[in-house]
């Protein structure tokens, strides 16, 4: 338990001794201790945001009565321009899917789907690949795609979460038909976009509506969350909107082209008032939006054996609550493109919470969420009433949130595989790396394809902790992970990089080859006499002429100086000086990160402003290297330089362009 954790533990068991020393509040009564809960965390939270460097955070509590406490914390950016408020929306990423699978409810209530017919009868043309059978399409249902048991991968090869090229919902959803599936349907659980995505755009396909504009009509407004939205064109025009931030990188984009599986924006108040729907069993003010039978059939764990307490349902995650009593927890969270979002409730307790934040980079989602729940629910009042009076539950196991493979997946792979044919395999062996929004990240290690003993490995982060990471050939250049995952070098036939889990991977090596390194030696080399000789030179002249004395000495100095040459003279020896500078430091980035090679310009990101500096050093290098070329003819037919300097400035130049060729060649040179 961090130390964090801790405090917060503490802290919760001392505001609870208080509370119950002197506890005046009824039973039934509304909680009367919610003033010092948000007192307490009042303190708490500015305190962990400055820590973890968190811009903004939005958080709405909630029991039967309505929203108990409702918050802003920070700013919408880092500007601090805009304050956020509990109306401030943010992206709330994978939460955004327990909102599609609630538009399918609806669907499926108002009779215009069912939830275990196959899909091809409302998406007659799509297809997907499987090496386990064919037309698993006709086997895929409403049902397996929002509880995750279809078998598809978590991302598309257009528009996913490591994708910098904006695509639309169209393009992705068609992409989804080039991906092969992890496992033979209804077999086993794989938390996937693909899956959600496909439901959205059967939504819009039935009813004939744009995906956002159903949401709007059928959830939002009965709902009254009039600060939410899949609309990205309304998204981008709202001024108080959170703006993602992660590591250096500030997400001003709004668009998601995974739009049902992560692309809804909305406030804190609004998921507020989804909470109240929840808790009321799907009536908002007495009326009924969605029945009490399909909400619960939402909460109902789907895989692996129906009738299991905990696990994902129908877009929602059911787990226990075991910091008191044994209470159902149902909840959905989502991360990425610089946001996290928390939306956890209890139905039993009537209580509820949700938080956002505009930063991906903090350790704060569940655990502030779960903390506030705690000491709401451990204070007297209704909900600690309820939770004291729950039936006494055994704990159980619970399932991973993201992968339960069948048990025989491996063996089903391996069974499909080809012969080894180790030969042929030399040419996909080496290390790979996959852009992250365009960025190949130059220090991370990269995965690395290899064989052993007649069969092929792919080692790397991306496998997790199997321990035997085996590549299974299906198909010549087609590979599988024994954990269902497709590595596909078959783009190779076509100059196209391959793709592993449908993203696309470059490969590396250990940085610049050793004939690069000699000359960007070289180059060095001739950089740094120049900047030891251009202000050597002038020092040497006058200890010359303190030496020889007398006439000689007058007639030293009545001699024309080589160099004259008045301003262009200067101005050459300044830009020699600078493009040596530039040109050292481009040697100097290049020797302490050698993986820039393959990332390319990054002098566009929210780096501290030395290391952009640092960064932009190639661009001041290539501007020195044109300028010395445009001043190296008049200063030859005009005499400026000595033969010495002519000889110098001559290797400056050369050198200047060499290394500035080499560094375009690797595309570092750019404006940040």
């Amino acid at each position: 338990m961090s130390r964090q954790n801790i405090f917060n533990t503490l802290s919760s068991a001392c505001l609870l001794l208080a509370l119950l020393a002197g506890s005046a509040a009824p039973a039934g009564a509304a909680p009367a201790g919610v003033p010092a809960i948000a007192q307490k965390y009042r303190e708490i939270i500015p305190r962990l945001m400055a820590e973890q460097n968190v811009p903004g955070l939005s958080l709405a509590v909630v029991d039967e009565t309505g929203v108990v406490w409702a918050e802003g914390f920070g700013y919408t950016d880092t500007d601090r321009r805009v304050a956020v408020t509990p109306d401030t929306i943010f992206s709330i990423q994978s939460t955004s899917k327990l909102f599609t699978a609630l538009g399918v409810m609806r669907a499926v209530q108002a009779g215009q789907l069912s939830l275990d017919v196959p899909i091809t009868a409302y998406l007659p043309d799509f297809t997907v690949h499987s090496i386990f059978e064919e037309h698993p399409e006709r086997k895929i249902t409403l049902r397996s795609l929002l509880a995750h048991t279809a078998g598809f991968t978590h991302e598309a090869p257009v528009g996913n979460n490591w994708d910098a090229d904006a695509a639309s919902f169209d393009a992705h959803l068609r992409s989804i038909s080039d991906t092969w599936l992890r496992f033979p349907v209804g077999t086993g659980y794989a938390y996937s976009n693909l899956g959600i995505d496909l439901a959205a755009g059967i939504l819009q396909k039935v009813t004939g509506q744009p995906f956002a504009d159903y949401e709007r009509d059928q959830l939002f407004q009965p709902l009254g969350m009039t600060h939410s939205s899949f609309d990205m064109a309304l998204i981008g025009a709202e001024p108080n909107r959170a703006i993602g931030h992660s590591g250096v990188m500030h997400s001003t984009r709004p668009a998601v082209p995974m739009l049902g599986a992560g692309g809804m924006y909305a406030s804190a108040n609004d998921l507020a008032q989804f909470i109240q729907f929840a808790l009321h069993d799907g009536a908002v003010n007495g009326q009924s939006v969605l029945s009490k039978m399909l909400l619960e059939e939402m909460s109902t764990v789907q895989f692996p054996q129906v009738g299991d307490r905990y696990g994902y349902g129908l877009g929602v995650a059911r787990t226990g609550w075991y910091r008191g009593r044994n209470a159902v927890l149902l909840s959905h969270g989502g991360g990425g493109f610089g946001f996290i979002s928390d939306l956890w409730w209890l139905p039993e307790l009537k209580v509820g919470i949700a938080v956002l934040t505009n930063s991906s980079d903090h350790k704060l989602q569940g655990s502030l969420a779960l903390d506030i729940l705690y000491d709401l629910t451990h204070q007297p009042g209704p909900s600690y009433d309820r939770l004291m009076a729950l039936p006494s539950r055994a704990p159980v196991t619970e399932g991973d949130s993201h992968w339960l493979p069948p048990a025989d997946l491996e063996a089903g792979i391996a069974a499909r595989a080809l012969p080894a044919d180790p030969a042929r395999w030399q040419a996909y062996l080496g290390d790979y790396k996959a852009a992250n929004w365009g960025i190949i990240n130059p220090t991370g290690a990269p995965d690395r394809v290899y064989e052993q003993n007649g069969a092929l490995f792919l080692d790397g982060s991306d496998v997790g902790d199997a321990a035997a990471p085996r590549l299974y050939e299906t198909a010549p250049g087609l590979f599988f992970t024994q954990n269902g995952e497709a590595l596909d070098f078959r783009p190779l036939a076509g100059g196209e990089p391959p793709t592993y889990r449908n993203l696309k991977l470059t490969r590396v090596g250990k940085g610049p080859s050793p004939a690069a390194w000699g000359l960007l030696a070289a180059c060095g080399l001739v950089m740094l006499l120049a900047l030891l000789a251009l202000p050597a030179r002038p020092i040497w002249r006058r200890l010359r002429q303190r030496g020889a004395g007398g006439a000689a000495a007058a007639a030293a100095a009545a001699r024309p100086l080589p160099q004259a040459g008045g301003a262009p003279a200067a101005a050459a020896a300044i830009v020699g000086a600078l493009g040596s500078l530039f040109g050292l430091a481009s040697i100097g980035v290049v020797a302490a990160f050698p993986g820039l090679i393959y990332s390319g310009y990054l002098g566009w990101l929210g780096l501290p402003l030395w290391q952009k500096l640092l960064l932009d050093a190639p661009l001041g290098l290539a501007v020195c290297a044109a300028a010395l070329a445009v001043l190296a003819l008049p200063a030859w037919r005009r005499g400026w330089w000595s033969r010495g300097q002519r000889a110098l400035y001559t290797a400056l130049t050369l050198a200047a362009l060499g290394e500035a060729a080499l560094l375009a060649g690797w595309h570092l040179i750019g404006l940040g």
